[in-house]
C-alpha cells in the first residue's frame, strides 16, 4: 500500500512540473480605437469593449426598419437563427449601414441571401469570429481573433478593427 501512494505521488509531483513548464504566449498589447464616436445598434448582448467612446443601443428585429440612426448593427450568435429569416435578408442588402454577425461559422452569405438557410449553407472554416457586410460598398469583411485564442482580451481587439471599419465606411 505504502508503495502505491510513494507512487502516486510522485506521479503527481511529475505531473506539476510537466504542467510549469508549458510555455503560455504573452498576448501583445493591442491598438484601441480612438477616432470618432460610433453609435451601434445590438440584437442581443451588447459587447464588453476598452472603448469610451462606443455607444450601444439595444433593438430588436422589429426595430430593423429603422437603423438609419446608427453607425452599425451587430446581431450576436445568441440571434443568428432568428437573423437568418427571408425576411431580413432584403433588410440587409438594402441599407446603408453595415451588419455584423457575430460568432457565425457560415460566412455572411446566408444571412443576405434570401434563397439560402444557414442550415443548409456548409461552414467556412475560417476561423473568423465575426463577419461585417456592408452594402453601400459591395464588401465584407472577416475579423478573427489573434492566434485563434479566445478571450476577452482578443475578442476586444477585434471589436477595435470591427470599430476601425465601421468609422472608415462612414466617411
Amino acid at each position: 500500500m505504502k508503495a502505491k501512494v510513494k507512487l502516486l505521488l510522485l506521479l503527481t509531483v511529475v505531473l506539476l512540473i510537466m504542467g510549469g513548464c508549458v510555455k503560455v504566449e504573452a498576448l501583445p498589447e493591442f491598438e484601441m480605437y480612438e477616432k470618432s464616436s460610433l453609435h451601434i445598434a445590438v440584437i442581443g448582448e451588447k459587447p464588453v469593449v476598452r472603448e469610451k467612446n462606443i455607444e450601444f443601443t439595444s433593438i430588436t428585429f422589429d426595430d430593423l426598419q429603422n437603423v438609419e440612426e446608427y453607425d452599425a448593427v451587430f446581431i450576436t450568435k445568441e440571434n443568428l437563427e432568428e437573423a437568418d429569416q427571408p425576411e431580413y435578408a432584403s433588410i440587409y442588402t438594402s441599407s446603408s449601414r453595415p451588419f455584423l454577425f457575430i460568432g457565425t461559422t457560415k460566412s455572411y452569405v446566408p444571412f443576405v441571401d434570401e434563397e439560402i438557410s444557414l442550415d443548409e449553407f456548409p461552414d467556412v472554416e475560417s476561423g473568423m469570429y465575426a463577419y461585417l457586410y456592408d452594402q453601400s460598398s459591395e464588401q465584407y469583411w472577416g475579423y478573427g481573433l489573434y492566434n485563434d485564442i479566445v478571450n476577452e482580451k482578443t475578442i476586444q481587439e477585434a471589436y477595435s478593427r470591427i470599430f476601425k471599419t465601421i468609422e472608415e465606411l462612414s466617411m
